[in-house]
């Protein structure tokens, strides 16, 4: 969900000095090589030093909100397990059609809206 999120922001926002990147796709290329050793190195950090809660709901529990589930019977979590799974699943389709989409013409789909319109070209 962030991803998308991610992807739609810099079409309305860029950072002072960050004018001159690409969106979309074309933002790997536009990325210097200190951005994305940082990155890269965030993202190691991130595996190696985050783990799960002890006593958590699974292997997969960081405590990211899984405290709010302590107090709920097993339906409603299970519920609410799998109204997250749909959630992520429906972002992640999401990122995908952009980012087929950015690949396909060339330019992030907001960019071809505000070029070619709605429907995309005649």
């Amino acid at each position: 969900m962030i991803a998308t999120l991610g992807y739609v922001v810099p079409e309305l926002f860029h950072f002072p000095g960050c004018e001159k990147f690409t969106n979309g796709l074309g933002a790997l290329n536009t990325i210097p090589m200190e951005g994305l050793v940082s990155l890269f190195g965030f993202v190691a950090f991130h595996e190696i030093a985050v783990k799960p809660r002890v006593n958590g709901m699974g292997d997969y529990d960081l405590g990211f909100g899984s405290e709010f589930l302590e107090n709920c019977d097993d339906t409603e979590i299970k519920r609410r397990q799998t109204a997250e799974r749909n959630n992520g699943r429906l972002a992640m389709m999401a990122i995908f059609g952009m980012l087929v989409q950015d690949q396909i013409f060339g330019m992030s789909p907001f960019k071809l809206m505000r070029e070619t319109g709605l429907w995309g070209p005649n």
